[in-house]
């Protein structure tokens, strides 16, 4: 499946086929609410917040609706909007990253797992998009599965070593092709934008499937500086 260009769709037939068992495979992840948790006690009570290919609302929404924030949640699978919608206190709709459209700021944006098939290009936009909308101080927080663990091959990576793309890695059962970043790689993309990186785990779990293998998996939450501007990610997409 390419994924060139600023395509943000790739993933669509994939998701929206597997709904629940994605949701139930994935949702009691400890690594992944120990991080949302963090970023909720680091957000004021009542701000607005984003979530970025929120899935069905589980579990991320969910925690941050029951935290007592305004949630506002997007996905391209129109059978997981509905879930949330049905499930999770919130404002869902259908729509991609790069072309979902918003009003006003977020006090936080949450974008985990969300970019398995899309390409540099899209994720640069995507990223430096929601940033972008976060208020002086706002967290962003970011989950992936680094490539490290797959990508041994140096020549399939971008000149910088930091991302690959259509790179099969090992989802449900079934070989993906995938975009990740490095560890370091992510880190380095997230910080040339004037972002702190105030948190980072990295941990090996086991989805709630018997098709799945464990998955080494990357959380980071980064903070917007109180002043300043914010600059493109580096490296930009050739």
């Amino acid at each position: 499946m390419s994924t060139t260009g600023l395509n943000s769709k790739a993933g669509l037939e994939t998701f929206d086929d597997i709904n629940i068992e994605y949701e139930k495979a994935y949702e009691n992840n400890p690594f992944k609410k120990a991080c949302v948790a963090k970023a909720i006690s680091m957000i004021p009570s009542g701000s607005r917040v984003l979530d970025i290919g929120c899935g069905t609302g589980i579990p991320v929404s969910e925690m941050l609706s029951k935290a007592g924030l305004e949630v506002v949640g997007f996905d391209i699978s129109p059978k997981m909007v509905e879930l949330a919608k049905n499930r999770v206190k919130g404002t869902f709709s259908v729509s991609d990253m790069v072309e979902f459209q918003f009003q006003g700021t977020f006090a936080g944006a949450f974008m985990i797992f969300a970019h398995l098939q899309m390409s540099y290009a899209a994720v640069h936009a995507t990223v430096y998009k929601y940033v972008n909308a976060l208020e002086p101080g706002g967290i962003f927080v970011i989950g992936q599965t680094p490539s490290d663990t797959y990508v041994k091959d140096e020549s399939v990576y971008d000149e910088t070593r930091t991302y690959v793309e259509d790179f099969n890695i090992p989802f449900m059962g079934e070989a993906l092709p995938t975009f990740a970043m490095s560890e370091e790689g992510q880190k380095k993309f997230l910080s040339s934008m004037g972002l702190e990186i105030v948190s980072e785990t990295v941990d090996v779990f086991q989805p709630d499937n018997p098709k799945c293998d464990p998955e080494v998996q990357q959380y980071i939450i980064a903070r917007r500086p109180i002043e300043g501007s914010i600059s493109k990610p580096q490296p930009l997409p050739k």
